[in-house]
């Protein structure tokens, strides 16, 4: 189950156990708005609460509650994602996504870490009409595409997809619909 759940976090772009005193990008000096990537990211921080919407193969949906926590780390220049699965009332993180704004190459980075199963993905973009859009090859070789969007005060969305053919064609893989977490 949760080898499927890997095309769909992210994203992108947090936990309990992360510092939450950091002062967002835009208070920092020098860190304002260099991104539009920043101004959505920000948006985002804080724990939701998640519903997994996961494609079979064969278009069979599935769901599960999970939760991920976004937190603004390494003096604000990086942005951790902690996501967890929901067992009862008990959160049971299982992987972490670090992502930051590589000044250098002018594009958001971001690297997915789930060690249970040994697959890191890097996927990088930038936001094309409103949504952030990141790209990269899974282990397998397959074309990821991550795009997160419609953040609203209490809610946002991110889809997960995969193409085997460089592009020319895409699955979706699954929807995580993110509701802020109240409590």
């Amino acid at each position: 189950m949760r080898a499927l759940l890997v095309f769909l976090i992210t994203s992108l772009v947090s936990s309990a156990a992360l510092a939450g005193t950091t002062p967002p990008p835009s208070a920092l000096p020098g860190q304002a708005a260099k991104a539009p990537e920043r101004a959505l990211l920000e948006r985002m921080t804080g724990t939701w609460d998640v519903t997994y919407e996961i494609y079979d193969k064969d278009g069979k949906l599935r769901q599960l509650p999970g939760q991920v926590t976004y937190s603004w780390i390494l003096d604000g220049r990086a942005l951790q994602e902690v996501w967890s699965d929901v067992d009862g009332k008990q959160v049971k993180p299982y992987a972490t996504t670090i992502g930051y704004l590589d000044a250098k190459r002018g594009r958001w980075t971001a690297v997915w870490v789930y060690p249970e199963a040994g697959m890191p993905t890097v996927v990088t973009g930038s936001v094309v009409d409103g949504r952030l859009v990141l790209t990269g090859h899974d282990q397998d070789g397959a074309l990821q595409r991550w795009s997160i969007g419609g953040i609203q005060g209490d809610s946002f969305d991110a889809r997960y997809e995969s193409s085997e053919d460089e592009g020319k064609t895409w699955r979706l893989v699954g929807v995580n619909h993110m509701r802020r977490h109240q409590g």
